[in-house]
């Protein structure tokens, strides 16, 4: 009876064994599509906020590009008027 037992729970045993592997590899699959995802997104945020400091800093260098054109458009205007 023991010996009936024994192989009974054996073959239980060696039945459920590919089951278990089969949900630990669709686990670990999971999760390494989970991982791909969140890198993917972090990336397009980094790439996002990269674009939208380099516009800011575009458009600060833009407006004092601008200011010292006019101060010096101003300085030319006010040297001539003194001169003439």
């Amino acid at each position: 009876m023991k010996c009936h037992k024994r192989l009974f729970t054996t073959l239980f045993v060696m039945a459920l064994c590919p089951l278990a592997k089969a949900d630990v590899a669709q686990a670990a699959h999971d999760a390494k599509e989970a991982t791909v995802h969140a890198a993917k997104k972090t990336g397009e945020i980094a790439k996002e906020a990269a674009h939208g400091t380099a516009h800011a800093a575009k458009t600060v260098a833009h407006g004092v590009a601008n200011t010292a054109h006019k101060g010096y458009q101003a300085t030319k205007v006010a040297v001539h008027k003194a001169t003439h």
